[in-house]
């Protein structure tokens, strides 16, 4: 009996196939950048941390090299830890790298899709980022400096009351003066109103981790019906609330408007231009309301743009201060310099305080706010981006849909950029060669507000709030570390943050005192006036 088999055609063709498919599988996970290997299902999301995900980013890059892939479930991950393939992918490449993965909770029921910072590349973006930058650019934010300036007076001066309270106190600032320029209003004297918006953006940078919520690892699970999805009523009720609170401030404007008022704010700006939307009032009135038809109304768009423009502004710059306040306790030599420029600029006696007219004076003092931006960037690893077509870079296929971060605060951290890097020091920010010095160049040197077409719209608005806020402190106190029983200073631990995926220090005690009756006098006076 023969035992010779000869397979027939359709047996052949499917082994063939399979044959293919196989070698294409594994050709293409060679192609893939180096990374932890996945595990069935899950991918590595099990490995990812959501508390200082910068930090294990960092560890990763040590292990397999600057360009990292990760999977999350069906999701592609690859993240960046050098400039060098940032700004080739990021910033040459943007076209196909500025869009974002839309995760479930915080962008679709959270945020009903309208927050910039969530959105994907397409027309609403352009949209948002048109009008913000029209009210933000680097031309027009010099208008507001009086606001600014009036602001961190208002700052120290609460300090100068409550010491204790330095922390809110700066939340305070930040928000009230973004506050007046984007709805043209102060605070609620109780607080009620800045309790309200810290809460929304407390929760917000917590739930738009994109480990945080199952539904975001596997999106399949936005299929379930409403009894076996809790999360969806909770979110739904988180943006329901947080439109309101937009809402109200939007249409209060609108108000103000129709009885006469002549308001020079970002949402006045924003009412004036509805009819270039090509949107009635009709639809704006949807606007107030959860559009569960995902009806597209001005309204929703403007509460929307100006509700963006104060998360940002509100949170990343009151990070900023703060770590400026924690890094003067751990670099005392440092605040001493940058008082005793001040000081040289304005006088000792505390009878002037510095301001804008100042900034090129003020040459270590703007390098010292850039080295806060570097030091410790509040977004460490920036807003992910997702892939719209297949790429190829440095022989590794980046496939269409894949997530890519950029990790900032490794790079504020490579040793090539920045030698001595985890140490504070302004002094690599000083400018070379007599050049001269604006307020554009608080922004210049390092990479704490994004990259291409995704770079932050309000960074220029934000650089100078963060300046002036400083500089005024500076000025007006003393800022030292609180002693213990024995006398010894007691530091705060520059590596507690709080939870979330932005980075904003954790609680410290401060010593804050003011440098004499003079100075007090000054702030006194400027307050009243």
């Amino acid at each position: 009996m023969s035992t010779d088999f000869t397979p027939s055609g359709p047996i052949f063709l499917g082994l063939f196939v399979s044959t293919c498919l196989a070698l294409y599988y594994l050709r293409r996970r060679r192609d893939l950048p180096p990374g932890p290997t996945p595990i069935p299902i899950f991918g590595n999301v099990l490995q990812i941390p959501t508390e200082k995900t910068w930090l294990y980013f960092k560890s990763l890059s040590e292990k397999y090299g600057p360009i990292v892939r990760l999977k999350i479930a069906g999701t592609e991950v690859v993240v960046l830890d050098d400039i060098e393939d940032v700004e080739e992918l990021l910033v040459k490449r943007s076209g196909n790298y500025s869009s974002r993965q839309q995760v479930v909770y915080g962008a679709k029921y959270r945020s009903n899709n309208k927050r910039l910072v969530l959105l994907p590349y397409g027309l609403e973006m352009k949209k948002q980022r048109a009008a913000i930058f029209q009210m933000l650019n680097a031309r027009v934010v010099g208008g507001y400096e009086e606001i600014q300036e009036r602001g961190s007076m208002k700052l120290v001066s609460d300090i100068l009351d409550n010491p204790s309270q330095a922390y809110i106190k700066v939340k305070w600032f930040t928000a009230e003066t973004l506050m007046t320029l984007v709805y043209g209003k102060e605070f609620q004297p109780d607080g009620a109103d800045l309790k309200r918006l810290l809460h929304i953006l407390e929760t917000f940078v917590q739930d738009i981790h994109p480990a945080r919520y199952l539904v975001d690892i596997f999106p399949v699970l936005d299929y379930l019906p409403n009894f076996l999805a809790p999360w969806r009523a909770g979110a739904i009720k988180k943006y329901e609330n947080d439109s309101g609170f937009y809402t109200q401030l939007l249409t209060d404007v609108k108000t103000a408007m129709d009885n006469g008022a002549d308001l020079e704010c970002f949402a006045a700006r924003l009412w004036e231009g509805v009819g270039k939307l090509g949107l009635d009032e009709t639809s704006m009135a949807f606007g107030q309301h959860y559009p569960l038809l995902l009806i597209r109304s001005s309204l929703t768009l403007s509460s929307k743009v100006a509700g963006s423009t104060f998360e940002a502004g509100t949170d990343n710059t009151a990070g900023s201060i703060l770590w400026f306040i924690e890094a003067m306790m751990l670099y005392p030599e440092v605040f001493r310099k940058a008082q005793a420029e001040i000081d040289s600029v304005v006088g000792a006696q505390g009878y002037a305080a510095p301001g804008f007219q100042h900034l090129e004076q003020l040459p270590y003092c703007v390098a010292l706010v850039k080295e806060v931006f570097r030091w410790m960037p509040v977004a460490p690893v920036g807003g992910p981006r997702e892939t719209m077509k297949d790429d190829v870079h440095k022989g590794y296929s980046i496939a269409a849909g894949t997530v890519v971060f950029a990790n900032v605060w490794s790079i504020h951290h490579d040793e090539r950029l920045y030698p001595d890097s985890f140490n504070f020091k302004p002094e690599r920010f000083l400018p070379k060669d007599g050049a001269k010095l604006r307020a554009e160049s608080l922004n210049e040197g390092h990479y704490g507000f994004g990259f291409g077409r995704r770079t932050c719209p309000g960074q220029y608005l934000a650089s100078k709030s963060v300046w002036v806020a400083i500089v005024r402190l500076i000025w007006a106190f003393n800022i030292t570390a609180p002693l213990d029983a024995r006398g010894n200073p007691i530091l705060p631990d520059p590596t507690a943050t709080r939870n979330g995926i932005t980075a904003e220090p954790d609680h410290y005690e401060v010593s804050i005192k003011p440098r004499s009756e003079t100075h007090v006098q000054t702030i006194r006076n400027a307050t009243k006036a």
